[in-house]
């Protein structure tokens, strides 16, 4: 039997799959496989072997050439204790800027080479995205509860993260995958460029994973919903929220996926820039019902003195956004249609 070809070799098998020269099976933590195992089986992911480093084998993420055991690039970023010592490059670089350009003098937050596994990083990566989003109120029309509404669908957020990732050219070695935050938008650039055969017009319908052990390993840890229908995803959601839909990018060298964030100043179509979240509140209940009494106002809003209400109500008329209708009897408020 003729031995496996190394990564350094061209060859028909995947990538991620070949068996890096130089490495060794200790560089890979069994006991992250095993915690991977027992989590895939419980999510019904996964159904082969529980032994971690059977495991290993059978899912390519280590091949035997003779007697010896070489680890895999799918291996190593999954699975490895010091993945950047294999691969220096599979970093991911966070940028954030104050306007819409990706300009030193703009910088708000730098934090370049973001280390560990991939499953380290993606939890880096949406820890800091999440936690530093812009966040607008409105008021659920049936139950009058508050409900925070992102800046980004979370959804959004975790399936292009793990598309830079599952899918960037590990064998770039000149550039880190990279997440640029703008004033108004989000871009994931991946190193590598679209696959052979895929093009910005076809890729929402083709599917070539480049990294295809990764993505199953992903799949298995519940970061995947189905093989080759992130970007579908991320469409679909966006539609649904009624944003704009993502800018796609190849350059060649990188395949970048760009997202408008939702105008933080207008919720529900009404100008919010400058309300407090009581006065936002305050407006999507007025909207959602239509015609609202001072009375139901103090209902709804009891820990907020009737002073209080009265001022915020003072903001929203003076904005335009509401009319105040009838007497001192039958007085009640009115949203505008202005912003809508």
């Amino acid at each position: 039997m003729s031995d496996p070809p190394f990564l350094d070799l061209p060859t028909a098998h995947s990538v991620d799959s070949l068996p890096v020269r130089t490495t060794t099976a200790e560089l890979l933590d069994l006991d992250k496989v095993a915690a991977h195992i027992a989590q895939a089986v419980e999510r019904r992911r996964y159904q082969g072997a529980s032994d971690p480093f059977t495991y290993l084998v059978e899912k390519h993420c280590l091949v035997a050439v003779g007697t010896t055991y070489y680890a895999t690039l799918a291996g190593i970023l999954c699975f490895g204790r010091s993945p950047q010592q294999t691969f220096p490059t599979a970093l991911v670089d966070i940028g954030r800027y104050r306007g819409v350009e990706a300009v030193s003098y703009d910088v708000i937050h730098l934090e370049k080479g973001i280390t560990g596994t991939i499953f380290d990083q993606l939890s880096r990566v949406e820890e800091y995205l999440w936690s530093t989003m812009n966040r607008g109120m409105t008021l659920d029309k049936q139950s009058f509860q508050r409900i925070e509404i992102p800046e980004y669908p979370q959804a959004v957020i975790r399936e292009l993260c793990v598309n830079m990732l599952v899918h960037r050219d590990y064998l770039n070695f000149l550039t880190n995958a990279r997440i640029q935050i703008f004033r108004n938008r989000i871009e994931w650039i991946s190193p590598g460029g679209l696959p052979n055969g895929i093009t910005i017009e076809n890729l929402l319908q083709e599917q070539a994973a480049r990294n295809p052990i990764i993505l199953s390993i992903l799949y298995e840890a519940g970061y995947v919903e189905a093989f080759g229908q992130g970007l579908d995803t991320v469409v679909a959601v966006l539609k649904k929220e009624e944003m704009l839909s993502p800018h796609f990018h190849d350059t060649g060298a990188s395949f970048i996926v760009s997202v408008y964030g939702r105008d933080m100043t207008l919720i529900d179509g009404q100008p919010m820039g400058s309300l407090s979240d009581t006065q936002r509140l305050l407006l999507s209940f007025i909207r959602g019902q239509g015609e609202v009494t001072p009375r139901q106002l103090r209902e709804i809003f009891p820990e907020r003195s009737e002073r209080s209400l009265q001022r915020d109500i003072r903001v929203l008329l003076d904005d335009g956004l509401l009319d105040q209708l009838g007497g001192s009897r039958n007085l009640v408020y009115r949203a505008t249609n202005r912003g809508a």
